[in-house]
C-alpha cells in the first residue's frame, strides 16, 4: 500500500511539473539582448520574449527588424506605456520603420511564438527632440 502511495505521488508530482512548464518551449534556443537589441535562433520556440524601451515624448526611433519563419507561427508587437498596441511588426519579412513617440514611459517589444522555428532580430536607436 505504501509503495502505491509512493507511486501515486510522483506520477502528481510529474504531471503538476509537466502543466507549470508545458507552456513555454524552447529547443535549440541561442539569444541575446542589449538595451538596444534582442535577437534569438531556435529550432522551437513556443512562448513570450519582451524587451522594455524607455521612450520619451517627442523622441523618434528607426527600428530595424528581422525574422525568419520557416514553421510555425510569430509575433513582434510593440506596446505603448498604456499597453496598446502600437506598432505590430511583419514577419518573415526585414524591415525598416520610423515613429514618432507622443508618450514618456516604458515601452514593451512582445514577440511570440507558437511552435515556431526559425529566428529574429530587432534593433532601434533613438534621437531625442533636445538632439536635432
Amino acid at each position: 500500500m505504501n509503495k502505491r502511495w509512493q507511486g501515486l505521488l510522483l506520477l502528481v508530482l510529474l504531471v503538476s511539473m509537466f502543466m507549470v512548464t508545458g507552456c513555454e518551449k524552447r529547443l535549440m534556443y541561442t539569444g541575446s539582448s542589449t538595451p538596444h537589441q534582442i535577437k534569438a535562433s531556435y529550432r522551437l520556440l513556443s512562448g513570450t520574449e519582451k524587451h522594455n524601451l524607455k521612450l520619451k515624448e517627442g523622441d523618434t526611433i528607426r527600428i530595424n527588424y528581422v525574422s525568419k519563419v520557416e514553421k510555425g507561427e510569430l509575433t513582434m508587437k510593440l506596446y505603448d506605456p498604456d499597453h496598446e498596441l502600437f506598432k505590430e511588426l511583419e514577419t518573415n519579412k526585414e524591415g525598416e520603420e520610423e515613429l514618432q513617440i507622443q508618450q514618456t514611459g516604458t515601452y514593451k517589444l512582445e514577440i511570440v511564438g507558437t511552435g515556431t522555428k526559425g529566428s529574429y532580430k530587432f534593433s532601434y536607436k533613438k534621437e531625442n527632440k533636445d538632439s536635432e
